[in-house]
């Protein structure tokens, strides 16, 4: 079994995803995280994070309300993991507003 790790930064320095998942022969066998992460004032906050943590893959969004949990329909691990990237990718602005608005 092999644990890779690693981060894709986005726009700028301060946004960042994580990845955190183990491979047995090139397949996916464990979904530890992937997750979006801002900086802010010097420290780094989880914005929006899937795993697998509670024995099934779904998202955790921090938002202004608190964190909301979302189940996440993908049973296979290799496509859960491209489909988590994809999306943090797409839509880590959506996911830093959530977080930030209101906050001022």
């Amino acid at each position: 079994m092999r644990r890779i790790q690693y981060f894709i930064t986005l726009a700028d320095e301060d946004d960042r995803i994580r990845v955190d998942f183990e491979t047995d022969h090139g397949d996916v066998v464990r979904l530890y995280r992937v997750q979006y992460e801002t900086r802010v004032q010097g420290i780094w906050r989880p914005v929006a994070r899937y795993d697998t943590a509670h024995g099934f893959f779904h998202i955790d969004i921090y938002t202004v309300r608190g964190l909301m949990k979302y189940r996440v329909e993908i049973g296979d691990l290799s496509e859960a993991l491209t489909f988590a990237i994809n999306d943090l990718k797409t839509n880590w602005q959506l996911y830093k507003q959530q977080l930030l608005r209101g906050s001022r």
